[in-house]
């Protein structure tokens, strides 16, 4: 996805530098959600990077399940070691990816474009930093825990009785 960005900037930022004063004012309001002009109700055309910020923030490498991780695994002192260097990594990818989240749309597509490829690569750091970490918990394992780990899924929440 970062080369397909860094093939299309060139060429984008070429056609924008095409347009008129009118076609970059069209152009621009295509990308913005909530503005310009589309029909109403209907959703944003270039998508909106900071609301995806905004729905990813609580979610993803800040939600490392280390409790879950404890109970289906039972870590021994020295696999709780590497857990902790792992849950430190995936707080710490956290905590960039927030930080490379725009705080308001940018207003036309080739900074848009650039956003999206400071958020890609942010993303892609973020994997590079954790995966060795996961690595060194997981090569700590015995077969037995990692059969459970391997399987572990996600937690399924729990439901309520309906009354039925």
């Amino acid at each position: 996805m970062i080369r397909a960005v860094q093939i299309v900037r060139s060429p984008l930022e070429r056609l924008y530098d095409s347009l008129s004063d009118e076609q970059r004012r069209q152009f621009n309001a295509m990308g913005n959600s909530g503005k310009g002009e589309r029909e109403p109700g209907s959703a944003p055309l270039g998508g909106d990077l900071t609301t995806l910020c905004d729905q990813q923030a609580g979610g993803g490498f800040a939600n490392l399940p280390v409790q879950r991780i404890e109970q289906v695994v039972r870590p021994n002192t020295q696999q709780q070691n590497a857990l902790a260097d792992l849950k430190k990594a995936s707080e710490d990818a956290a905590s960039d990816l927030r930080a490379s989240c725009p705080t308001q749309m940018p207003q036309t597509p080739v900074a848009r474009l650039d956003a999206v490829a400071t958020r890609l690569k942010v993303m892609a750091d973020a994997m590079k930093s954790v995966r060795p970490k996961l690595e060194n918990f997981y090569a700590s394992l015995s077969d037995e825990q990692k059969a459970s780990f391997n399987t572990m899924g996600s937690p399924q929440p729990s439901h309520q009785s309906s009354g039925r």
